[in-house]
């Protein structure tokens, strides 16, 4: 599979084809849209209907997904907790017996260390190797609990890839066949059909990215347009009072 760089040949072609594509359909409507009389009450309207399909998008996507795909997770997270839980007892049960038997530990250090090396670097030897034979006790179970959770980390990837597709999809037959974000809001002129052609297929992509992008990123752009007219309209009036 190729990959999309800015050095790569087809990242290239594709901003070429890009630019004729765009000159081309500046030249078949070079005649602009006229705005349509709009104000905040319009926009507001506008975008609650289409805040209003994405919330019911979202919530019948992710009871179709639970339904489908919610078992794997579960059982993967089931699984995971309770081989953790495993390790978690058996590391205190380890460290049960060392407290219970502290003269093993003494013993192995009770005899003179080795020429060339202090007693200190003994102990911190000593523990080094306890602590490493511990690590090989427990890593085929520390190796299966990474290896699940790689698998969870994959799982729920590729379902949020399917959910955004799926988004998408149902945004785009949404803005298809006729709910859209701009035509409201500008005169079209039937006589160029090229131009309304061209513009509704932008509509549309754009509607139904915006609709496939969640209830969340609508409301902040409500908010957003709302507190520019409301400070908009702020300004107006203090340059009016001056």
């Amino acid at each position: 599979m190729l990959k999309l760089s800015p050095d790569s040949p087809l990242f290239i072609v594709l901003i070429i084809i890009s630019f004729l594509i765009v000159t081309l359909s500046t030249w078949l409507s070079s005649k602009p849209f006229i705005l349509k009389p709009f104000g905040l009450n319009d926009i507001v309207q506008l975008l609650s209907l289409q805040l209003f399909i994405s919330l019911l998008l979202e919530r019948s996507l992710e009871v179709f997904l639970t339904t489908w795909r919610g078992s794997f997770i579960e059982q993967l997270d089931i699984s995971i907790r309770q081989e953790k839980t495993l390790v978690s007892e058996k590391i205190r049960l380890m460290e049960a017996q060392q407290k219970q038997f502290p003269s093993l530990e003494s013993n192995q250090i009770s005899g003179l260390p080795p020429e060339g090396m202090s007693l200190e670097q003994q102990i911190i030897q000593n523990f080094t190797q306890n602590q490493q034979d511990s690590l090989k006790i427990f890593k085929p179970q520390i190796d299966d609990i990474n290896e699940k959770e790689r698998q969870r980390a994959a799982y729920k990837s590729d379902t949020r890839i399917i959910a955004l597709w799926t988004s998408l999809l149902f945004g785009l037959l949404m803005s298809a066949i006729g709910i859209r974000s701009i035509e409201p809001l500008v005169v079209i002129d039937l006589d160029n059909p090229i131009q309304v052609i061209i513009f509704r297929c932008l509509d549309a992509l754009l509607t139904g990215g915006l609709i496939a992008g969640g209830s969340e990123g609508i409301h902040k752009l409500i908010k957003v347009f709302i507190d520019f007219m409301e400070a908009t309209s702020k300004q107006i009036k203090n340059q009016g009072l001056s």
